[in-house]
């Protein structure tokens, strides 16, 4: 007859061979894990924008990167990250904002994902009492941001007086609003869906305008270099941000009157 010992030997064995398959599996999900959600990050250019100088004071505070500029703001913008987007990565046009007299903020989101918090916008709003009302708020994102932004102002509709979509859309209905709505994407744009942008427009106010940037691609909306999905942009990352920001200024400057 085979010894105990001998038994155990087979046993030990099969129980090690387990305990090493489980590590290999767990090992396997968490770099799959880690592979999806690893943020782009941001590049040069938005590390050099995010420097105060005397126009522009930049800080980081309270889950937020704020762009403000030293004289008085035509309007406030609460910026929503694209979906896996470091929020560094926008500090460009936050800048290009801001010296065009529009405070920015730029909120942080867990695991770069807008989608874990649409309210996030509400970490900013104290900051904006100074105001006093006089200067509007508007909040906005780009892509998956811009989709948060939307749900944002669709459940604070008091605390919103404009909405802004940089490659993204509405997924609900706020179009019994009357929140003004400025939508701008680029021609080269591989990631937006626009057949599901044009579908949904239906959930938006008809105070609503649009602006395509020919030659502009979703990426250089942010300093993050290129995303999957996307086309190659024919015109340079900072003709598309300078476009943007003309744009957006333009069309605040337009509304009427709170």
């Amino acid at each position: 007859m085979p010894s105990e010992k001998n038994l155990r030997t087979p046993r030990k064995k099969k129980r090690k061979w387990i305990l090493w398959t489980f590590i290999a599996l767990v090992i396997a999900v968490a770099a799959g894990i880690y592979g999806f959600l690893r943020p782009y990050p941001a590049g040069s250019k938005a590390d050099q924008a995010s420097i105060s100088t005397e126009n522009v004071k930049v800080y980081a505070e309270d889950g937020l990167f704020a762009f403000e500029t030293v004289r008085t703001p035509i309007a406030n913008l609460i910026l929503y990250p694209g979906g896996l987007v470091e929020p560094e990565s926008y500090a460009v046009l936050a800048r290009g904002l801001a010296e065009r007299k529009v405070n920015t903020y730029i909120l942080k989101m867990p695991l770069n994902l807008a989608v874990l918090d649409s309210d996030g916008a509400e970490r900013v709003l104290p900051k904006l009492d100074k105001y006093a009302r006089q200067v509007r708020t508007i909040v906005g994102g780009h892509s998956l941001g811009g989709t948060m932004g939307a749900e944002f102002a669709k459940k604070h509709p008091d605390a919103v007086q404009g909405l802004i979509l940089l490659a993204s859309y509405a997924n609900s209905d706020i179009s019994n609003s009357n929140i003004p709505v400025l939508s701008i994407y680029g021609s080269k744009d591989g990631v937006l869906n626009l057949e599901r942008y044009m579908k949904n427009k239906k959930y938006l106010p008809e105070i609503l305008t649009e602006h395509v940037i020919q030659g502009a691609n979703h990426a250089q909306f942010g300093d993050y270099g290129n995303q999957k999905k996307d086309y190659a942009a024919s015109i340079s990352d900072d003709h598309q941000i300078r476009e943007t920001v003309d744009v957006i200024v333009s069309w605040l400057t337009s509304l009427p009157s709170q």
